[in-house]
């Protein structure tokens, strides 16, 4: 990452904790003013919600951060291997149902089980569940469709949403209104960068977001 680039997303970042951890520093403080007995009361259940919100926001926020980092200084250690991409694509709707508590109910996908592409599975995995994660964050009950298919040059994915985001390919991060509560504003980001250190790609298409994976070797 450029030193300038560098310098720009670590403010961002900067910027974004700062509120989650007033959030979780005010609440733990006001814990520990608390009576013992109160500590167990629906008001500390409440302080403990929320500081576990925050503290997952900011440990979303450096997490992104760093393997984005890692990725374009070479400092993370790709596992290239042979998988499928229908696997891909079902193991990011299922993540993002278990771990991300999304409803993906609606959605449709058509990706052929034979297409396969090279790759490290986990990460691409990633790309894909943040890809979706973005466009359906557009709105509430937000329906999305994913249609895959095999080429020369790698597998392809279409991803589609209704309603869909205003902005299919958001602007970069400090050029944005920020104060995502999940802490998901360098979603897109990451995924573009994981796909680039594949040789991939993600642009938008026709009201859609058009993914190029790598072909299996």
């Amino acid at each position: 990452m450029p030193p300038g680039r560098r310098g720009k997303y670590l403010g961002f970042v900067a910027h974004e904790i700062k509120n989650p951890l007033a959030t979780a520093l005010w609440s733990c403080d006001l814990l520990k003013r608390m009576d013992a007995a109160d500590r167990a009361g629906p008001r500390a259940d409440k302080m403990i919600d929320a500081s576990l919100r925050a503290l997952r926001r900011m440990r979303r926020l450096v997490d992104d951060y760093f393997t984005m980092e890692r990725l374009q200084e070479q400092g993370y250690e790709l596992r290239p291997e042979p998988v499928e991409l229908r696997s891909l694509v079902e193991g990011a709707i299922s993540q993002l149902g278990e771990k991300e508590g999304m409803s993906t109910e609606g959605w449709s996908m058509d990706v052929p089980a034979q297409v396969q592409v090279a790759g490290d599975q986990d990460m691409l995995k990633r790309a894909i569940r943040l890809l979706l994660e973005h466009l359906a964050r557009g709105a509430a009950g937000t329906r999305i469709s994913v249609v895959g298919r095999g080429a020369p040059e790698g597998a392809q994915l279409v991803l589609r949403a209704d309603p869909s985001p205003e902005k299919l390919v958001p602007p970069v991060p400090e050029e944005r209104p920020s104060g995502d509560p999940t802490g998901a504003v360098l979603g897109f980001a990451l995924a573009d960068t994981i796909l680039r250190a594949h040789q991939g790609s993600v642009e938008e298409k026709d009201k859609a977001l058009f993914v190029v994976l790598p072909a299996r070797s």
